[in-house]
């Protein structure tokens, strides 16, 4: 058989597939709908319909008088915010929060995956994943208050260093505490995914690393 009519037979086979796989949908929708309803309906509801809080920024709120009650004033609020004079100290500061929260944030994952995968016990290495997944699943909240009390001046910090300090009202160091709060509750959590690549790895690679 030539190649062409390999291919010709490929693509016949390809198309009788997708065929039988619509009509199967076809005869069967009831099923599809009932798997997809609770998903698309869950997403109109916490997805888009949060979305019509958007207006909000364009009018004189009242909540008395709700978000179609409320006056319109177009792009006032956004004009003022741009002619304030701290503008530009709100933006450099959020750009500097971003670019050191991904310069200091992106590359811990990777470090913490490569020390997880040193470690060879297994039960070892599950109770250490636990410690280091759970600030992921602590609340914003309950976060902040942590990091409060053991940066407060009879703190846990306070105490290692043999000092006072009260780090919350330091505005000097409202950007370390800020991005390193945050590499602590999401570095073990990215960190799945670089140990799960790690722990495929070839152990050939590994000892002709070694080596």
């Amino acid at each position: 058989m030539s190649s062409k009519q390999s291919a010709t037979t490929k693509t016949a086979e390809g198309v009788g597939k997708l065929h039988n796989f619509f009509l199967y949908v076809r005869q069967h929708w009831q099923l599809y709908v009932l798997f997809i309803m609770p998903a698309f309906v869950l997403t109109i509801i916490f997805r888009y319909i949060p979305m019509g809080g958007i207006l909000i920024a364009f009018e004189e709120y009242n909540p008395f008088r709700g978000v179609f009650g409320s006056e319109w004033v177009g792009l006032q609020h956004f004009q003022r915010f741009l002619s304030s004079p701290d503008f530009m100290r709100y933006l450099v500061n959020t750009l500097k929060l971003s670019a050191f929260g991904l310069l200091w944030g992106f590359p811990a994952p990777i470090l913490l995956a490569f020390l997880l995968n040193r470690v060879l016990s297994t039960k070892t290495k599950q109770k250490i994943q636990l410690i280091l997944y759970m600030p992921n699943f602590i609340s914003v909240i309950v976060l902040c208050g942590i990091v409060r009390i053991l940066l407060s001046p009879t703190g846990m910090i306070n105490m290692l260093l043999g000092t006072n300090w009260n780090f919350m009202t330091m505005p000097a160091a409202f950007r370390t505490i800020y991005i390193a709060s945050g590499i602590w509750q999401g570095a073990g959590w990215g960190s799945i995914i670089y140990t799960a690549a790690l722990s495929n790895a070839s152990k050939d690679l590994k000892e002709a690393a070694v080596i």
